[in-house]
């Protein structure tokens, strides 16, 4: 058998992985705050009649057409992941609605972007779902309804610093009208978790280190513990909240001696992601 030259490297990817942002109103309103001309008041919380379960409601003290839910923190920070997914929710309204605005604003970055719903939502207790998509099909326009249409950048520039996500709840030029909210969901694709599983530890700056991609990216992955087993398997390393940096597998020991050449097995545990397990190669 020749002697084995070059080292291959194996690229494992994970399916990407669909999260999503969630406000059910199943147990009160999450967070959400509201916005009209005065000012508030915040939304009052309903515990049945919702779609299903319970919703949150809000009803506008002066004539006029914008009472907005604000989103709750949870909602808001680097959304870039939903560039192309969908905002989700349902809404209806006390009165008939007889006027057009912003159903939906995005904030960040300085920019505001407006999205018009596609029909004006039912009045209660029956609820209209919308699903409202975040790249330049859905024709989001900036700052305002008739302002100049949104382009993906523009897009991905505010979701990845969102600060405001308003939802309006009011569509009638009447007095003491307002609406209800339920089910709003932000979908997000999480960029794909991948394995290089082989290490040349050679000096050639090549293939130095253990990298698993996006580790340090996801939320739900930059909390972990890597640990490597040797073949009979015996722990040779590990270390808390890897993140192919200073925290890196590079083939030495916990001592920091060098490991010999051979096949090596991980192990990476999530706080809030399913276990990983796989092999690497080391070669010297």
């Amino acid at each position: 058998m020749t002697k084995l030259k070059t080292l291959l490297i194996v690229l494992i990817i994970t399916a990407q992985v669909q999260a999503q942002v969630i406000s059910t109103f199943n147990a009160d309103r999450d967070g959400w705050t509201a916005l009209d001309h005065q000012g508030g008041p915040n939304p009052t919380y309903q515990s049945s009649n919702g779609n299903p379960g319970g919703f949150i409601q809000v009803i506008d003290g002066v004539a006029g057409t914008a009472t907005y839910f604000n989103a709750p923190a949870k909602f808001l920070g680097n959304q870039s992941g939903s560039l192309g997914s969908f905002l989700r929710f349902d809404l209806q309204v006390s009165v008939t609605a007889n006027s057009s605005t912003a159903g939906v604003r995005l904030i960040g970055n300085n920019l505001t972007l407006v999205k018009l719903l596609p029909a004006l939502p039912v009045v209660a207790p029956s609820w209209s779902t919308y699903a409202i998509k975040l790249n330049t099909s859905e024709g989001w326009r900036v700052s305002s309804t008739t302002g100049p249409i949104a382009t993906d950048s523009q897009i991905k520039l505010v979701l990845s610093d969102l600060t405001g996500l308003a939802i309006n709840g009011e569509y009638s030029t009447a007095a003491l009208d307002g609406g209800g909210l339920d089910n709003v969901i932000l979908e997000n694709v999480l960029p794909e978790l991948s394995f290089y599983n082989g290490i040349s530890a050679n000096g050639d700056s090549k293939n130095q280190k253990f990298v698993i991609e996006n580790i340090d990216v996801r939320p739900d992955t930059k909390e972990n513990r890597v640990t490597i087993f040797n073949r009979w398997g015996s722990i040779v390393f590990e270390i808390d909240n890897y993140n192919n940096d200073d925290k890196v597998f590079v083939g030495l020991n916990k001592d920091g001696k060098e490991l010999p050449t051979g096949t090596y097995f991980y192990r990476v545990d999530f706080d809030n992601f399913e276990s990983k397990t796989g092999y690497l190669y080391l070669k010297r």
